[in-house]
């Protein structure tokens, strides 16, 4: 496919351009790697948007809404009805575009809600701290100045996991459902660092360059607190116990030329970490879905369409 094609040849020009390695900067590369896998999604979805009008035309109504929550505004896409609202959170250096491909058809069975994060197309800059906490925060006021209470299913992809994640910590009593898309995992840094050093290690180029944009205030500010949105999300888990579905791309986390090899260090231990989470968690179920990369809504849409659909059905 043409536009699959585009985004593979960006990964392997940007891993040829970031060949110089630094033994002692694995967390930078790792954020650098995360940021590539979004923004090459990006591109795809700039190709697929030149037809957002049609899209629109044939799936229904879909209301468009600003909501100004702590002084500036954040736009919200709502289609569909029902008891349930689906509440989808965007990955991040991703907009509420991510989710074309599924919402059209979660919208015939729930309230669908996808929205932009401050400092995503025209939601407003916000000079809050951009960490998890904030970011959950934000979204409840928004649903709430906007009227679409509770009972919520959230569905969050890639770091939008850790967002959803620390949202079922805050209000567990609003959210009867938790669908995480290959959320990010927690412990790669320290397994990166102690297994494949010399193989992960990348110097601190592209996040200096990030940290200086002017142009990208919300993946900016989203990122110079990485950490502390994961440690967030980790202690999150002990203030809920909301059931969970969670689906595991086999590969996709390194970008280049063995972006596909789900024994690529990259992919291997994203996939290893996120089942030992799993694991000790209550109410969750799991599955790898082992023919997709990172971005299953786009690569496998009926997987993350039927695993919400699956959610409704046993919530009813």
């Amino acid at each position: 496919m043409i536009i699959d094609d585009i985004g593979l040849f960006l990964c392997r020009q940007y891993t040829r351009l970031c060949a110089s390695i630094n033994q002692n900067n694995f967390k930078l590369m790792y954020l650098k790697t995360f940021i590539s896998i979004n923004f090459i999604f990006w591109i795809q979805f700039s190709f697929l948007n030149a037809s957002s009008a049609q899209e629109i035309k044939l799936s229904g109504k879909v209301d468009t809404l600003e909501i100004d929550v702590d002084n500036h505004k954040m736009s919200m896409y709502v289609s569909g009805t029902g008891k349930y609202t689906v509440v989808l959170e965007a990955g991040g250096a991703s907009s509420h575009k991510c989710w074309r491909t599924i919402d059209t058809s979660i919208a015939k069975i729930a309230r669908v809600i996808s929205y932009d994060r401050p400092g995503y197309l025209k939601s407003e800059i916000c000079e809050k701290t951009r960490d998890a906490v904030t970011i959950a925060k934000e979204l409840k006021q928004a649903l709430q100045k906007s009227g679409y209470p509770p009972p919520y299913i959230l569905v969050g992809w890639s770091m939008g996991g850790a967002y959803a994640r620390v949202f079922c910590g805050l209000y567990p009593e609003s959210v009867v459902g938790l669908v995480l898309v290959d959320p990010t995992p927690e412990e790669v840094y320290a397994r990166g660092e102690k297994e494949f050093p010399e193989l992960l290690a990348e110097d601190s180029i592209y996040m200096k360059e990030l940290l200086a944009s002017k142009n990208r205030p919300g993946e900016r500010g989203e990122n110079i607190v990485f950490e502390a949105s994961m440690n967030q999300a980790r202690l999150s888990d002990a203030a809920h116990s909301t059931p969970t579905t969670l689906l595991i791309a086999a590969y996709g986390k390194a970008p280049g030329e063995f972006e596909n090899d789900p024994d690529n260090p990259m992919n291997r231990i994203w996939v290893e970490e996120l089942i030992k989470w799993a694991e000790k968690r209550p109410d969750l179920q799991y599955k790898v879905i082992k023919n997709s990369g990172h971005h299953i809504a786009n690569l496998r849409p009926e997987v993350v369409i039927n695993a919400i659909t699956e959610m409704i059905e046993q919530l009813r």
